[in-house]
């Protein structure tokens, strides 16, 4: 996968996050939805290590 693309689901997860966080999509428990927010939330950085990885493996061709 392109590094860019990865770092595009980073941005989008982030995304997520905060609308989960803030109950946009309109879970009956506010609790509920900050779980899942921030669970969403923990992909980012996966997300940004993989971008990272597919970037140096790019330039070392």
């Amino acid at each position: 996968m392109n590094s860019n693309l990865w770092y595009l689901l980073m941005i989008i997860s982030i995304l997520m996050a905060v609308l989960l966080f803030l109950n946009l999509p309109g879970y009956e428990d506010a609790a509920d939805a900050r779980q899942v927010g921030v669970f969403v939330g923990l992909w980012a950085p996966t997300f940004g290590i993989l971008g990272v990885r597919s970037q140096l493996n790019e330039n070392n061709r």
